[in-house]
């Protein structure tokens, strides 16, 4: 081999683009020459127009005339097209001519490579061929020379882009650099396997929508599967074994020095650790792994299922379950419709029409079931809102891809996928109907706008039925359907008093003329066809009047749902449902903008940036309504209505802007529409924490457009000014703006690995013991939280639960768990397993009265039936009317099993809130709040006078009392007290009759165990709790201090071993029925049997009573047993817990 002298390589690499320059110079004078015909064609345009207008030519001048107007506009739309072509052809030229200065300095490395082996091989010859670098150029011209005399031709093919006319196949030259410097030549084989880059560049450029949703999709799913793996066990056995040996370690300083100050035990505690962890890691690796691993067993069923998540799921999946064994909803047909038989015990009801969710679930199971036909119904049901939050985010990304760019679009669709609101109830296995508030709307907003956008009639006829569809879906879906359906209605109304005010002189010239204009007939055809087809669906997924209910009461019913002592003197269990709490305006801020004022400010800046034009963006508007936007977030305002004035007025100082200039190019309709979905959502957001959800996808929308249209302009703007090339600056504006959802993306990661289920073993084992040992007629009663539960694996009906917690049946449960007196729990137990809430309603049809009704109830239910008719003879009520009480108060009940648990001790201000309703003052208020007694002292007076049988001074109190109420939280706290638990406090005996017991703030309560007086030391002298209650052998005793309290708090004396434990509480818990139930192991009790005794894997407690209607249970606590009746029991429960285990393992194939 020849390797040829310097000056010939310098010859073989020369290369000629004067043929090149010449051809884009063509081009570019053909630029020239497009724009100066365009200049010409606008001139003959407006001479026609003027002719047409002017010289009122005769009827065929004017025909010929519009004739030649219609040419001169396609010749104007031929040429910009040409003109596109053009400048696409300049854009190509600078990106040609910087391919080939790489080229050149590639050339020139191997150059280099070339003479460095040279000298290192010792004169090797080396001969490298660069003909294919020459015909590629000289093909390059060839193609140029071509395209140059084909520049006449009419286009072969319509709509082929410019940047199709000149192509550059590099790949030849890659392929030889590629191979260059192996020293030898390649196999033939080798070529044969070639990657055809343009092939996969045309690829994902034709399938890039795909690929930039694939984005977001993969975060949503990502972060929703985590619940089902249970990361969050490995960070708690990590902590649980690391803590242990900690604890051995110090034992062990400990006793070698007693009198180490603790502090340097600290460090010396944790310097012993490390050097252990470092010599013994792979044993406690595997001890960790150990103990996750059975922490996830007892968060999981016997086949490593993750249960459920929350609570709400339960109700669905018995639906569901419903659906596949009895082919609808229901437990029963009654009149040919389905009913739920394990609501309202035993009433029942029928089953609503909003079940899509059921039928989801049911028809995802049948379908995967038949690939697997062991599969799981709870395992389909866990994946459900994974997959329902991801299909979330494509409707999100093309909303806001068309304002804000595909940028835009995938930012918009992440904010979906990782925003806390809605990941924590979407994530996996939280399986509730959270996933439709914000997919619907998305897909109902996203067919709107298509329809609206688009020209063609029909195809706007086809978006706005499917739009109609999906709103006709979400109506079976939630109650709150309505809203979506508001604001669109809303946003279409508003712009048509936009834009009538936008075209008033056309209006001035006829209103048939002013409709006939494209903007208003599309608009109305488009309000027409949304709304018929949203009412035809409704009407046929639910019924006609579920969509009449939005137009006169939807709104309505969210004001008025969480009043107190309005419409009814009943409670409303509403105002204390942990996700109806209000919550403050800077709260929803911080939530909806993860916890960061600027990414909230970036969301809601979207509001004006949707309003700007390609051609005027106002960038000094924009600016100032930033900073507008900025300084109201930065102020931290209070008042809601003023918050929401403020935002509002850059969209409308936008619109009057616009209207004054005549301005007919922007586009508002996305402005209006996403003011009003995030100021009304915002508002419900305050007025209940749970709407923070139907805020999210309009937030993501407006957080979408700003990215994107930041990104777009930022992008121009340094390109252009700086020559930066548009490639770097995009990588670099996309990086930099990626960094804003870092935060959000670790705080949503956190969230998803901490979630976990509520739903245990113990918890499971306690139900599925029910279910097992109970008859089909069991009623399961308890506080309304866990009432899904019950039925879905307890499988037996209850007395409320989470779709029936606004009943009177909370205030019957609640005095239940809050009264001392046991005749009086049993009788309320009675009446509700009898009729639920059936005695009161029949006995208020005769009386109607509530507050008497109620009283008379609470007298009859704690006496035999006899004397208990006599009641109501002496109220008036005829042997008949009696009998219609009696049916529902002293019936043959059906077993009860009352269940108190753990978690019913944070709950104790709630249920006995509710349980300690004074109806009176309920009725007072329900009164004086009306019209005709607000502004009326002396009809009030005298009302309260009549009714209650006050004093003049007593009522006129009252009266200015309840006027001062200005809310449902003021109106609760009037009617009724807040019970509740203050915690237990270690106690200890002085001597043989005195014991010294924690109490509040510190101080000491010193129990005389003989009189059982408390004294308690304080500033003031000695003082006394409100009540103390205590255990003898033959029940508890209640003792109430008159003289000298500390505020409402009591003292219960728990028995402990050879000790005591104080708890401390309200008076009128300290002997009541949960404290003795749940505190004092039942003890003195003549009506509950202990059925069944559970904890958790937090060490919560689950107790379930078997109620004994006769009253011949016998409970007592251990402290007062004989020793050996106590070691006899003891050895009967470990072989009872035995045997419940070898029957669990053996029944667990019979979990649902």
């Amino acid at each position: 081999m020849v390797m040829e002298d310097k000056n010939n390589d310098d010859e073989e690499f020369s290369i000629d683009f004067s043929k090149i320059t010449n051809f884009f110079k063509r081009k570019k004078s053909k630029v020239e020459e497009v724009k100066k015909l365009e200049g010409e064609a606008k001139e003959v345009k407006e001479e026609v127009e003027s002719k047409i207008e002017g010289e009122k030519p005769s009827g065929e001048e004017l025909k010929e005339l519009r004739t030649d107007k219609d040419k001169i506009a396609r010749v104007e739309k031929e040429l910009q097209m040409e003109e596109q072509k053009a400048e696409e052809v300049d854009r190509q030229e600078g990106e040609l001519r910087r391919d080939v200065r790489e080229i050149n300095e590639e050339i020139k490395e191997v150059k280099e490579d070339i003479e460095e082996r040279e000298q290192k091989e010792g004169g090797e010859e080396i001969s490298i061929d660069f003909t294919k670098i020459k015909n590629f150029f000289k093909g390059l011209t060839k193609s140029g020379e071509k395209e140059e005399m084909e520049e006449g031709r009419p286009e072969t093919k319509a709509g082929e882009e410019s940047e199709e006319e000149i192509s550059f196949d590099f790949s030849k030259i890659k392929s030889f650099f590629k191979g260059f410097g192996r020293g030898e030549k390649e196999p033939s084989g080798e070529e044969e396997i070639s990657i055809d880059w343009k092939a996969i560049s045309e690829f994902f450029v034709k399938y890039k929508l795909v690929f930039l949703l694939l984005i977001p999709l993969f975060l949503s799913i990502f972060l929703r599967v985590q619940p089902a793996y249970l990361p969050i066990t490995d960070n708690w056995a990590k902590n649980n074994v690391y803590n242990y040996f900690k604890d051995q370690i110090r034992t062990q300083i400990n006793q070698q020095y007693p009198n180490l100050p603790g502090q340097n035990k600290d460090v010396l505690v944790e310097r012993e650790f490390q050097k252990f962890l470092s010599e013994q890691k792979s044993m406690l690796d595997q001890q960790i792994e150990g103990t996750s691993a059975h922490f996830k067993t007892r968060l999981q069923n016997e086949n490593g299922q993750t249960y459920l998540l929350a609570i709400d799921p339960y109700f669905w999946a018995r639906h569901a379950r419903n659906i596949i064994e009895n082919a609808h909803p229901g437990d029963e047909l009654r009149d040919g419709k389905p009913y739920d038989n394990h609501m309202y015990a035993p009433n029942g009801r029928g089953v609503p029409p909003d079940t899509f969710h059921a039928y989801l679930e049911a028809y995802a199971y049948k379908f995967f079931s038949f690939f697997n036909r062991d599969l799981d119904l709870l395992k389909v049901v866990f994946y459900v809102p994974v997959i329902l939050a991801a299909l979330a985010v494509i409707p999100a990304f093309f909303i806001a891809r068309r304002i804000g760019g595909n940028f835009g679009g995938v930012i918009a669709a992440a904010i979906v996928a990782i925003h806390p609101a809605f990941l924590t109830r979407t994530a996996g296995g939280f399986a509730d109907t959270d996933a439709y508030n914000v997919l619907f709307p998305l897909l109902v907003t996203w067919l709107f706008l298509e329809a609206f956008e688009t020209k063609d009639r029909n195809r706007k006829i086809l978006f706005s039925a499917i739009a109609g569809l999906f709103v006709g879906m979400y109506s079976f879906t939630w109650g709150g359907w309505w809203h979506i359906l508001a604001f669109i209605f809303a946003t279409l109304v508003i712009y048509l008093g936009y834009y009538t005010i936008l075209h008033i002189n056309e209006l001035k010239k006829g209103l048939t003329n002013f409709v006939k204009q494209p903007g208003i007939k599309n608009t109305l055809f488009l309000l027409l066809c949304f709304m018929i087809s949203s009412m035809v669906f409704v009407s046929i997924f639910t019924s006609f009047s579920t969509f009449k209910s939005f137009l006169l009461t939807g709104p309505m019913s969210f004001v008025k749902m969480k009043e107190v002592g309005i419409t009814t003197v009943w409670p409303n269990v509403f105002t204390t449902v942990a996700e109806q709490n209000p919550a403050s305006l800077n709260g929803v801020i911080s939530q909806i903008g993860f916890g960061n004022w600027f990414l909230f400010l970036i969301g809601i800046s979207g509001l004006v940036l949707s309003t700007i034009k390609k051609k005027d963006a106002k960038l000094w508007f924009i600016g100032s309504s930033i900073v507008w936007y900025a300084l109201i977030i930065l102020a931290k305002p209070q008042n809601l209505r003023i918050f929401i004035v403020l935002v509002a007025i850059p969209v409308i100082a936008r619109l009057i802007i616009a209207v004054r200039e005549s301005d007919r190019e922007i586009d508002a309709k996305y402005a209006i529409l996403l003011a009003l979905w995030i100021l009304s959502t915002i508002y419900a957001s305050v007025k209940g924490i749970r709407f923070t959800l139907l805020l999210v996808p309009a937030f993501a929308v407006s957080f979408g457009i700003t990215v994107g249209l930041m990104y777009k302009y930022l992008n121009t703007w340094i390109s252009k000014e700086l020559n930066i090339h548009k490639i770097i600056t995009s990588v670099s504006l996309i990086l930099l703006m990626c960094l804003l959802l870092i935060a959000p993306f670790k705080s949503a990661m956190a969230t998803a690995t901490n979630e976990i289920p509520s739903m245990n073993d113990a918890w499971w084992s306690s139900l599925e013991k029910i279910r097992l040992e109970s008859e089909p007629d069991a009623i399961i009663n308890s506080w309304w939280d866990f009432g899904h539960w019950f039925k879905y694996i307890g499988d037996r009906a209850v007395t409320f639960d989470g779709t029936s917690q606004n009943s009177p049946q909370a205030h019957w449960i609640g005095n239940t768990l809050l009264t001392d007196d046991e005749d009086k729990a049993i009788g309320i137990l009675r009446m509700l397993d009898c009729g639920a809430n059936n005695a009161f309603r029949e006995l208020n049809k005769i009386i109607t009265d509530t507050p008497k009704a109620i009283d008379v109830i609470y007298k009859i239910i704690v006496l035999d039936k006899v004397d208990a008719r006599k009641i109501l003879e002496d109220e008036g009520l005829s042997d008949r009317e009696a009998d219609s009480v009696l049916q529902y108060t002293h019936c043959e009940p059906p077993e009860d099993y009352f269940i108190s648990s753990e978690d019913m001790v944070g709950k104790a201000g709630v249920w006995s809130h509710f349980g300690s309703w004074d109806f009176d003052r309920a009725l007072m208020y329900n009164t004086l709040k009306k019209r005709e007694y607000t502004n009326d002292k002396d009809k009030s007076a005298q009302f309260l006078q009549e009714r209650f049988n006050l004093s003049l001074e007593e009522a006129e109190n009252i009266y200015y009392e309840i006027q001062s109420i200005s809310d449902s939280k003021e109106a609760n706290n009037w009617i009724a007290e807040w019970p509740n638990y203050f915690g237990m406090q270690g106690c200890n005996k002085k001597d043989n009759k005195t014991l010294e017991c924690g109490f509040l703030q510190g101080t000491k309560a010193l129990v005389d165990l003989e009189t059982m007086d408390v004294d308690i030391s304080t500033q003031q002298g000695i003082m006394h709790p409100a009540a103390l209650a205590y255990a003898t052998e033959d029940g508890m005793v209640k003792k109430e201090f008159l003289n000298d309290t500390i505020g409402t708090v009591g003292m219960t004396l728990i028995p402990s071993g050879d000790g005591y434990t104080a708890l401390l509480c309200h008076p009128k818990l300290v002997a009541g029925m949960f404290t003795r139930l749940f505190y004092m192991e039942g003890h003195g009790l003549k009506h509950f049997e202990k059925f069944s005794d559970q904890r958790g894997i937090t060490g919560g407690r689950i107790i379930v009573w078997k109620v004994n209607w006769e009253g011949n249970a016998t409970n007592i606590m251990d402290e007062f047993k004989e020793p050996e009746e106590t070691k006899k029991e003891e050895i009967e429960e470990t072989a009872i817990d035995e045997s419940e285990a070898e029957v669990s393992s053996n029944l667990s194939s019979n979990k649902p």
